[in-house]
């Protein structure tokens, strides 16, 4: 049995990069897992935020130092600043994430 070069095994996969497809989707892999984990405790953070200030706003009203309109206008704005940065978030990562699979294909096309 033959062994084949480099340039046969090329020619036979039809411009199949091995070694190129092997790091790029390892780099995709790596990439994917860092994006979303940022995505992760951005979203965490936004949500504890949101949490946090909707308590306190609730303690306010409860104490009488705002009315029920305030209390419901700042729980509002609370989530959708979450729901913005958590959607913001999202988006980097897909976006990102479908970037590296393009490089990843490409590469491996080389």
């Amino acid at each position: 049995m033959k062994e084949l070069s480099a340039y046969e095994m090329e020619y036979i996969s039809g411009g199949f990069n091995l070694a190129k497809a092997v790091t790029g989707f390892t780099e995709f892999v790596f990439n994917s897992g860092v994006g979303f984990g940022n995505f992760v405790v951005t979203s965490g953070t936004a949500f504890g935020n949101f949490v946090v200030d909707s308590a306190a706003a609730f303690g306010t009203f409860v104490l009488g130092g705002s009315n029920w309109e305030t209390f419901v206008t700042t729980g509002s704005n609370n989530w959708n600043g979450f729901v913005n940065t958590a959607g913001n978030s999202w988006n980097t990562f897909v976006d990102n994430a479908a970037s590296d699979w393009n490089s990843f294909l490409q590469g491996a096309a080389e």
